[in-house]
């Protein structure tokens, strides 16, 4: 049975556009034929996993015929630890993705609004398209929020606000100051969530640390997430620390197990595995300034980036660039979807990744 095609389905699905995540290594080598593939598309740990996650998953596959911990109880208590923050305040997701679905369903419905941007995470206007909700979409200037210009389009409807800080795909943040007078501003029916999925990567003295302002009792989700600084994409693990009440609520929409056994003990085992998170800041910072030096001498324009990745605006459309660097493996991610149809994020791999990636460029511009 085809429920679209046959007009069973609800007419929202009609306005979705699904996420369409970077190519695979594995379907490039299928369709160009190519080996040797280098994926700059979606922002994973160049280092690879952590050595102590790792290490913890191969002593768990003896017991991956049990259901998980649904609860995920070792693994808040050990964010719990690490962040000096209640465990009932801790919310467990596959990936922190899940969790923005999660928000979604728990807080919107026909009638409510939230608010995002059009160079915003693109999950943020799924998770309220399959509510039934249509986001209102703020412009953003110089690839930023526009603080003046969300808080225009608050109304008594509004319900979410979904900054994510550093944002992906830009690479932009909002700073402490901006972040404290957009709350400021929020009447008490609006939640604030702040996806810091990449928040590792920031070291500067404006950059605001969301938990600030759950501590302070304000309506806030923040989201985190052991994909990006930890390498574990691949086991799917991110969570949100808020207020007790709205976990709870987010806990009455949770899948009972949605977060596997494997991401549980790789997440708890990764927290202590400072090594690997120093070795991995370190390689970032070289690698963004690498990419932020080289690209503009291919007539590129680079977006000023604190993540682990940057926006490059081509000058031209993408689509012939995008599949001649597929055709000599390597891998981008176009923006296309973001309203941006000249420009890709290039993510931070290893040096020899960044030296495929400017000898490719080299070829085709």
């Amino acid at each position: 049975m085809h429920a679209v095609e046959s007009g069973l389905a609800r007419p929202i699905l009609t306005e979705i556009h699904p996420y369409i995540p970077g190519k695979p290594i594995s379907e490039v080598a299928r369709e160009f034929g190519v080996g040797d593939i280098v994926k700059l598309a979606s922002n994973e740990n160049p280092l690879g996993p952590s050595p102590r996650a790792l290490e913890a998953m191969r002593a768990m596959l003896p017991a991956i015929h049990l259901y998980p911990d649904g609860g995920c109880y070792s693994l808040r208590c050990k964010l719990a630890g690490v962040y000096d923050f209640p465990a009932d305040g801790i919310v467990l997701g596959n990936g922190s993705t899940e969790i923005v679905e999660l928000i979604c369903e728990a807080y919107l419905e026909p009638g409510r609004e939230a608010i995002t941007g059009p160079q915003a995470f693109f999950k943020y206007r799924i998770g309220c398209q399959i509510m039934g909700v249509q986001p209102v979409m703020v412009p953003m200037p110089g690839y930023r929020y526009d603080v003046k210009a969300i808080l225009k389009a608050v109304n008594a409807r509004t319900r979410l606000v979904f900054i994510a800080n550093p944002n992906n795909p830009t690479g932009t943040y909002l700073s402490r100051a901006e972040i404290e007078r957009l709350i400021d501003g929020l009447p008490p029916q609006v939640i604030l969530v702040l996806d810091e999925a990449y928040h590792e990567f920031v070291n500067l003295p404006d950059y605001p640390d969301g938990l600030e302002y759950v501590r302070a009792g304000l309506p806030v989700i923040v989201l985190r997430t052991f994909s990006k600084a930890y390498g574990l994409a691949g086991v799917r693990c991110g969570y949100a620390l808020t207020r007790p009440g709205i976990a709870a609520d987010l806990h009455k929409v949770r899948e009972v197990f949605n977060c596997n056994c494997l991401a549980q003990i790789a997440a708890t085992a990764a927290l202590d595995d400072l090594d690997f998170l120093r070795a991995t800041l370190d390689l970032n910072r070289r690698g963004l300034d690498e990419l932020a030096t080289r690209l503009p001498q291919y007539g590129l324009e680079v977006v000023p980036s604190v993540g682990n990745f940057v926006l490059a605006d081509f000058h031209r459309p993408l689509e012939p660039v995008f599949t001649a660097l597929l055709q000599r493996g390597v891998i981008v991610r176009p923006m296309g979807p973001y309203q941006l149809p000249t420009c890709a994020r290039i993510s931070v791999g290893l040096p020899e990744h960044h030296q495929k990636l400017f000898a490719a460029l080299q070829e085709i511009l």
